[in-house]
């Protein structure tokens, strides 16, 4: 009885170790299929403002008193995420994606575009160091980064572009 204990925990271990030994390219793989469908889905509702930026702010996530029009910093536990605004972009801007291509990252593990109702956008992950990466999300000049651990690039990576789609501007 004991042996057979023995292997069943034996077994779980492995598939522990299995699941947190992911490569960070699978994980990207999961974090795109996310960001693909948190874009295509309709744009969430606007439930927080700063300044003139309206914006989709996740239940987990908490504005930082410091957030400006040009800078609006969410946190979630350990993490920061870093929202900027373009106002001089439109939704189908290409501007940033070109220019991360233009500077291609000696590190890009990578990106994927996608388009919907005239609306251009992106997400990319670019290897850190042995365990971080960087994420980006984008649409038209809404730009949405946080570094942080690889294990949370598919969950990261779909509210990351969540909050990007949704962004809205008060025009003057």
């Amino acid at each position: 009885m004991f042996r057979k204990g023995k292997g069943v925990v034996l077994l779980l271990l492995a598939v522990l170790l299995v699941g947190c030994n992911q490569k960070v390219e699978v994980r990207t793989d999961d974090g795109f299929l996310a960001a693909k469908e948190a874009f295509e889905a309709n744009a969430k509702k606007a439930n927080e403002s700063v300044g003139d930026i309206h914006f989709y702010k996740p239940a987990t996530m908490k504005v930082d008193k410091q957030s400006t029009s040009q800078t609006i910093i969410m946190t979630k536990r350990n993490d920061s995420f870093y929202l900027t605004v373009n106002p001089n972009e439109k939704k189908n801007s290409r501007v940033t994606y070109d220019l991360l291509l233009t500077e291609e990252p000696e590190n890009l593990v990578g990106a994927q575009t996608f388009t919907k109702d005239d609306a251009f956008g992106f997400v990319a992950v670019i290897q850190k160091s042995e365990k971080l990466v960087e994420l980006i999300a984008d649409v038209g000049g809404a730009k949405v980064e946080t570094v942080t651990n690889e294990e949370n690039v598919g969950p990261h990576l779909e509210k990351m572009m969540e909050i990007a789609r949704s962004v809205q501007q008060d025009i003057k």
